[in-house]
């Protein structure tokens, strides 16, 4: 049973004819060349297929969410928002504000900003003039603007290796939603979006045995290149490799809807 990440490792030295080691930190050629690939080989090995041991559902956040605290009915306006992740010339939008409710719905420019305030210009490059709003009472968010293609952005899951797909509020799929996703941000029409996703799971414990062969024929082909010049030795190891990234891509294909229908295999004879 797999239960740790040198057990992996073991059983891609043992398919090199190689002893096996104690830790992957021990003093040892072996266990420093298994120590420097393991992790890339693991999350590549965790993207190639939908793997139902890291398969996960999350609710999104809109990205860059924080409370306002206070706004100062000035020229430029002036948002409390402890905590925010904004920098100068980001775009933002303001929702949910009660008083000062000019601010409600509306793109400005981030001029400066404290680690607890951002000061707002309008897009021209005008000063955003809250001397005519009302005062602010309560609430409000300060959200990053999406861009005119889109009309929401959401903070991926810091674990997710590859989204597979956007979800609705009740987590229900449609080949409609169009997302886009880039580095730790996803784009789009959803409201109250959630996402299905590959996890980067660390513990090898959870791991399926299809998953784990992957792994370990792929860390052995790996650290071939670096301990072996036997060339049939390392022709073998990929062959295996190969032939466990196909049964996985095989085994994890996406299955049938209860409505589909199975194909006909076979053709009636007359």
């Amino acid at each position: 049973m797999v239960t740790a990440e040198v057990d992996i490792a073991n059983q891609a030295l043992q398919m090199l004819g190689e002893p096996v080691i104690a830790t992957m930190t021990e003093s040892s050629r072996d266990a420093e060349v298994c120590n420097q690939l393991y992790d890339q080989n693991r999350d590549w090995c965790l993207m190639v297929a939908p793997w139902d041991c890291i398969t996960h559902r999350a609710t999104l956040t809109r990205a860059g969410k924080v409370a306002i605290a206070g706004a100062t009915a000035a020229d430029p306006v002036v948002v409390t928002c402890t905590g925010h992740v904004f920098v100068a010339n980001e775009l933002v939008t303001i929702e949910s504000v009660a008083g000062m409710t000019d601010l409600n719905d509306n793109i400005y420019r981030i001029y400066s900003y404290t680690s607890v305030a951002i000061t707002l210009y309008d897009t021209d490059g005008t000063t955003a003039n809250g001397t005519s709003f009302s005062a602010w009472t309560s609430g409000g968010y300060v959200y990053r603007y999406p861009g005119q293609n889109w009309s929401y952005i959401y903070d991926v899951p810091s674990t997710a290796l590859r989204v597979l797909g956007v979800l609705d509020a009740e987590w229900g799929e449609s080949d409609e939603y169009i997302w886009q996703k880039e580095r730790t941000l996803l784009w789009c029409n959803v409201e109250y979006a959630s996402v299905k996703y590959l996890k980067k799971e660390t513990d090898p414990s959870l791991y399926e045995s299809d998953l784990v062969e992957l792994m370990a024929s792929r860390l052995a082909w790996m650290v071939s290149m670096r301990i072996h010049s036997d060339r049939a030795l390392r022709d073998s190891v990929e062959r295996a490799y190969n032939n466990a990234l196909a049964r996985a891509k095989l085994v994890n294909a996406p299955g049938m809807t209860s409505g589909d229908a199975p194909e006909r295999l076979w053709t009636e004879v007359w």
